[in-house]
């Protein structure tokens, strides 16, 4: 028995045309411009043996930059939430790109829903 084909609406849900709207682009904070930053971050980096801090059920990342992977310096309080500390190494820690990114999408996220 053949089925009869049902006819359903297209949806009424309009897409964004990316070659009219294009999406604003990316504009990095002065401070990270700054000769401070640069040695802040290098120094975390350097304290941290350019390897990853990240520590998941009881063991370190094995990411370095040794091994060929970028290390950031990041601010574990958000110089967004936290000015006052972001310049303290206290504040700092080295990540791969990977964590780096889970962990800023996980921060900007909680940021978004306060």
């Amino acid at each position: 028995m053949a089925r009869d084909r049902i006819p359903t609406l297209g949806s009424r849900i309009a897409t964004l045309d990316t070659r009219k709207a294009k999406p604003l682009p990316k504009k990095a904070d002065p401070h990270y411009q700054t000769a401070e930053h640069q040695e802040w971050a290098e120094f975390v980096k350097r304290r941290a043996g350019y390897r990853c801090e990240h520590v998941d059920d009881g063991k370190r990342c094995w990411r370095s930059a040794e091994k060929g992977y970028r290390m950031y310096a990041d601010h574990k309080a958000e110089v967004r939430d936290r000015p006052d500390l972001a310049l303290d190494p206290t504040n700092g820690q080295c990540l791969c790109a990977s964590h780096h990114t889970k962990i800023t999408v996980q921060r900007r996220s909680e940021r978004m829903s306060r």
